[in-house]
């Protein structure tokens, strides 16, 4: 089975619009060198966010360790928790998701 396309259109271009000629420019292959050069500095990058990243989240759960610890309750039960080490764990959370954000 084939399938034709037939139009009422006549066969000879029309003067008024664009024409379309077939593109004759040659593709040069890139240069090994600078796809090396550009990789090597897509590397480092990663690198620095997979560092990042990593101190981040384990920043984060020392400073919440951090709060545990100085956390106590008194003889009325009630809880006193230190903030600063949970400002900490914010802060550092917020550096994780932020690497792992734009990786």
């Amino acid at each position: 089975m084939s399938l034709t396309l037939m139009t009422s259109a006549s066969s000879t271009p029309d003067p008024t619009s664009p024409e379309i000629t077939p593109q004759t420019q040659s593709i040069t292959p890139p240069d090994p060198a600078a796809l090396a050069e550009k990789n090597r500095q897509e590397e480092h990058v990663l690198k620095k966010r997979f560092i990042g990243m990593v101190l981040g989240l384990v920043f984060a759960h020392v400073y919440v360790a951090l709060a545990l610890a100085y956390s106590y309750m008194d003889n009325f039960n009630h809880l006193h928790t230190c903030w600063l080490p949970l400002l900490g764990a914010f802060i550092c959370g917020m550096i994780f998701v932020f690497h792992v954000s734009i990786s």
